[in-house]
């Protein structure tokens, strides 16, 4: 599990490393990464992930994002999941 989510963060490194690029040409689309470079864009996101099931299957680790900036958010598992935790 250790090496999947690594390579999967390595991944997510690359996609950081050319997005600037990539929103030059490709904003708003969605990329499939694998072994750090960019291996199609599509339009929605099914397409993409289809694609890259298709192309590596499940036993791959791959990245499929949408090609645009990110704010750096904060949220709550504990809310987004309704689990809340306190004193009854």
């Amino acid at each position: 599990m250790t090496d999947r989510l690594e390579t999967l963060r390595a991944e997510q490194r690359a996609f950081d490393a050319v997005l600037e690029d990539m929103l030059e040409r490709h904003a708003g689309e969605f990329v499939v990464f694998h072994d750090g470079e960019p291996a199609g864009f599509f339009s929605t996101y099914d397409d993409a992930y289809g694609f890259a099931l298709d192309r590596f299957g499940l036993d791959t680790v791959f990245l499929v994002s949408e090609v645009k900036r990110r704010r750096p958010e904060v949220t709550s598992i504990a809310w987004d999941l309704g689990v809340m935790f306190g004193e009854t």
